[in-house]
Parts: C-alpha cells; structure tokens; sequence
C-alpha cells in the first residue's frame, strides 16, 4: 500500500501508526520506479522505529493550550528541530502544519485552522504534541508556539499566529 504524503489520514495511521518513506529504503522492489520523495508505506518493521535509518512519519497526539485534544502525526528526528520534526494535526479529512519554511503558512491557512478548531490562537498555543510512546525513537515530541517561517538559513525562526 503506497500512499503520497498529502493522501496519508487518520484511517491511515490508525491501521498502521507508522509510514515509512519509500524512495529512501525500498531501491530493491519491483514497484520502486512508482515512487518518489513524498511515497510512503506502512512499516511492518520492529518498533520503535529509528529514525536514523530513514523517515518515518508517526501517530501522534496534540494538547492544545486549554486542554483540547487532537490526533495527528511527525516525524521522528535526531534534532529537536520542528523544521524536521514536522508535527502535523489532523482534523477530520484536513491536516494543518505549522512549518511553512522561507514562504512561511499563509494566512488564510491559519485562518482555516482556527475556523476548523473553533478556537483563538492563546486557547491552541502553545500546543504540546508527542509520538504515541513505543512507535519511535529520537525526538518526538515537543511544543508548537504558533505557525514558523524562516526566511533564510542563517536568521532564526518567525513566528505567526
């Protein structure tokens, strides 16, 4: 079961809480060439999952600022980075990020995110996420202040709510 990083949902990850990206570790497969950077696949592999052998994404959980909670995923990394770590929250049949790299998330995306949640930005951040305990090893967990952008690699992170 191959599946494109924007087609991955919760009924996904609640049939196996843990994808493997494809294009790194599955050179010998007869359906390779199908593949590209953003196909992923469960992992029948042992857990916890190390993500110094290659990406994985992760079943995660979310704790907004007021207690809320949500289901959604990230990837496991060895730098406590949220550009690696990617936690991305997912609601209903859309999943909201809160890296946006150079360009940054866009407003109406932030937008979208509030509307969806029915909250304010202090009521969600700061949001504390983790791995579900047992599926990965490495950094897993962390808090999400609000929506980054970095506009170039050497200033420090922006944040946007």
């Amino acid at each position: 079961m191959l599946k494109q990083f924007g087609e991955l949902s919760m009924d996904d990850l609640d049939l196996y809480p843990v994808w493997v990206n494809c294009h790194v570790i599955d050179y010998d497969e007869p359906w390779y060439e199908e593949t590209d950077e953003e196909t992923f696949r469960p992992w029948l592999g042992q857990l916890p999952a190390d993500p110094t052998e290659t990406m994985f994404l992760v079943r995660a959980e979310f704790r907004s600022a007021n207690g809320r909670e949500f289901q959604g995923f990230v990837t496991p990394a060895q730098e406590n980075d949220l550009g690696l770590i990617q936690p991305q929250l997912v609601l209903g049949s859309r999943r909201f990020g809160f890296w946006g790299g150079m360009f940054g998330v866009s407003e109406s995306e932030r937008a979208a995110f509030y509307n969806a949640l029915q909250m304010r930005p202090e009521q969600v951040f700061p949001l504390q996420f983790n791995a579900v305990p047992g599926l990965a090893t490495g950094i897993a967990a962390g808090v999400v202040e609000g929506f980054y952008r970095k506009p170039d690699l050497s200033s420090p992170p922006v944040l946007e709510r």
